[in-house]
């Protein structure tokens, strides 16, 4: 089995690991790219739009609503289109609104 460990990396858009083996010498290195804000943003509506899928069929699935609950998935509704708005465009600057 191998282990990673910390390394320092002179590009800071990659995270720099040393990769050592079971008798703790060092066979290697392995990298990682830090994604950008953009590219975390990306994911993070990617991933609310997912949870949005479930709970808009949770919401259309009951056989009444109360005025309460059509108006707080009208809010969820907006902030999903918001979402999308956002990806189709490639505004990722920020998930403001979503």
């Amino acid at each position: 089995m191998t282990t990673r460990e910390p390394a320092p990396s002179k590009d800071p858009s990659v995270r720099l690991f040393r990769v050592f083996n079971d008798a703790g010498q060092q066979i290697g290195t392995d990298e990682e790219l830090i994604p950008t804000l953009e590219e975390g943003n990306a994911a993070a509506l990617r991933s609310r739009l997912l949870q949005a899928l479930a709970a808009n069929a949770a919401h259309l699935a009951k056989a009444t609503t109360t005025n309460a609950e059509n108006t707080a998935h009208l809010r969820r509704i907006t902030q999903q289109n918001s979402a999308l708005i956002r990806l189709m465009l490639e505004l990722l600057d920020s998930t403001d609104g979503t």
